[in-house]
């Protein structure tokens, strides 16, 4: 298949190219001037599909309390329309019976949906000062034998963990994790900047949702958050709805990090595409007032309503950076973070045809996935 005439986000800048795909592999053949016509995109930029590791459903479902199969395909199917061309299911803290039922549900599916490049567990490993919406009562000490139980029950989809560096074993838990090609983030956390060192020098490279459930800065007190900004090589996710991190500390944190450090995440619920109203985060009642989340009778927030094409125009409208920048916090980091990038994240001779179309607003057009059109 061959597309032409598009306003090519490629090699860090817009071009008028062409793109010609393998249909048996999904893989991008050409990149350029190609003589044999094809879809003719004439007037919209084409970037680099969105990646979302950090998201746990949508449109009414969530990962760990959807019953079918028919409800995750709905979720995914939010994801499309939104620009997410990859996607991390995210199973967060539950009763093993339910972890390991959606992680097996998640596996399955990812079976006929390419989407999904693996599964990223939000706990149950994490402390219980920083819980957030994770319910106490399941929270876990760190142990590899159970994670490996988990990872068996995802047939080996894990690839992305949130731990709390401040518990017992962090050391071991991390090596062991990392020896097997997972990614670890920290957070859910009140950490102080040497705990959260151990982790690091072990090969964690990331945080998660960075700034929020997570210890903030103090010149006393040394703490996560100190760290994630001190550690060059590790990247930080923002959760980029304007709520749960407020705009200018978005540009601060850009500021300090660069824009190639950071990932945006929608950290999305089942509430996201929907009206306000009491929705559940996994078994967890929260009420969605003006598109913010929270634990139902608390002031505790709990994920988002973000859709990731809005999270995308919200990082240019917070910092005053371009689609380059943009899509690189919403393509190219997670990619190149979760070691994907040679398949997934920019548009290359020899990555999947994972791309989307937008418009002068950056509404979404068209998307692909693998070549195949969404939409």
């Amino acid at each position: 298949m061959i597309y032409s005439n598009l306003d090519l986000l490629y090699k860090g800048q817009f071009q008028n190219l062409d793109i010609e795909v393998d249909d048996s592999t999904g893989r991008i053949l050409q990149v350029g001037k190609i003589k044999k016509q094809g879809e003719n995109y004439h007037n919209l930029k084409v970037i680099p599909g969105l990646i979302d590791s950090h998201t746990h459903g949508g449109d009414g479902y969530d990962f760990n309390s959807a019953k079918t199969q028919k409800d995750l395909q709905r979720v995914l199917a939010f994801y499309i329309r939104n620009g997410v061309t990859s996607v991390f299911p995210t199973v967060m803290t539950d009763s093993d019976e339910t972890i390991k039922r959606a992680l097996k549900m998640v596996a399955e599916l990812a079976k006929t949906n390419p989407i999904i490049q693996g599964i990223h567990l939000e706990g149950p490993f994490l402390s219980e000062e920083f819980k957030g919406a994770q319910p106490k009562e399941f929270l876990q000490a760190l142990d590899i034998n159970k994670f490996n139980e988990y990872q068996e029950a995802a047939n080996g989809l894990i690839k992305y963990i949130t731990i709390s560096p401040e518990l017992p074993n962090t050391e071991q838990f991390t090596k062991d994790l990392i020896k097997q090609g997972i990614h670890v983030s920290l957070g859910h956390s009140g950490a102080t900047f040497d705990e959260t060192t151990v982790a690091v020098k072990e090969g964690a490279n990331g945080f998660t949702h960075t700034m929020n459930a997570m210890k903030p800065i103090h010149q006393h007190s040394p703490s996560i958050l100190s760290a994630a900004t001190y550690y060059d090589k590790c990247y930080c996710e923002l959760i980029l709805d304007g709520i749960h991190v407020h705009p200018e500390m978005v540009l601060w944190l850009t500021h300090i990090k660069t824009y190639k450090k950071i990932v945006g995440v929608t950290d999305s619920l089942m509430s996201a595409g929907l009206p306000n109203g009491d929705y559940f985060i996994g078994s967890t009642p929260i009420t969605v007032k003006d598109g913010d989340c929270k634990i139902t009778g608390t002031n505790t927030r709990a994920g988002s309503t973000l859709k990731a094409i809005d999270g995308y125009k919200n990082f240019k409208k917070f910092t005053g950076l371009g689609d380059v920048e943009a899509s690189d916090v919403w393509s190219k980091n997670v990619a190149k973070m979760l070691k994907l990038d040679n398949d997934i994240g920019t548009i290359e001779v020899g990555t999947y045809a994972n791309f989307i179309a937008l418009d002068e607003n950056d509404n979404i057009v068209h998307s692909y996935i693998r070549g195949v059109k969404q939409f």
